[in-house]
């Protein structure tokens, strides 16, 4: 599978990062995708059998700071709209859908079953099942940590120094300084 060019990313980029409906089998979104995936697998199977290749994944990424640990089973939908910083730490089966840009800060860290979802399937069921989808960012502050079974919906800023308690659904912002649980998360 071939990684994009530069001048592709950003292509894929201007259709995904718009917060406007798109059609999600694009060529290039696809070839995307397929590459993303291929690495991923790669990374998971050598995870078992050998060190880990932290490095295999940190090439996907947009940027990625220093101090980079992540689980089995992580996934993730392109990479290159993906902004990790410095200290970030997540446990197994991490699943970022990255269809629009996820920042994630410092000394940031993830439990196990992580969900960070960008994505939105169009509410027309015709456009729907015509793969029709828009995506909408997500941000999480410094010095934060989400812990194990959360799900972080499009849209969603949560600020520095947060916790949010397991299992919770965060679907609104989150101000610095605060600790949420509960589905939805307050």
């Amino acid at each position: 599978m071939q990684r994009l060019t530069a001048a592709e990313i950003e292509h894929v980029k201007a259709i995904t990062n718009t917060g406007e409906l798109y059609y999600d089998y694009d060529p290039l979104i696809e070839q995307a995708r397929n590459y993303a995936y291929a690495v991923c697998r790669q990374f998971n199977q050598a995870y078992l059998t050998q060190e880990p290749h932290y490095e295999w994944l940190q090439a996907l990424f947009a940027t990625c700071g220093t101090n980079f640990t992540v689980g089995y089973g992580f996934i993730t939908e392109f990479g290159f709209n993906l902004h990790i910083g410095n200290n970030f730490h997540a446990g197994k089966n991490l699943k970022i859908i990255d269809c629009n840009r996820v920042v994630i800060g410092d000394n940031v860290t993830l439990g196990d079953n992580v969900g960070i979802y960008t994505s939105n399937h169009a509410f027309d069921a015709e456009k729907r099942a015509q793969h029709w989808c828009s995506e909408l960012p997500i941000t999480i502050g410094d010095n934060t940590i989400v812990e194990t079974g959360c799900t972080i919906v499009p849209g969603t800023t949560i600020g520095a120094n947060c916790l949010i308690k397991a299992g919770s659904v965060v679907r609104a912002t989150i101000a610095d300084n605060t600790i949420v649980s509960g589905v939805p998360a307050h």
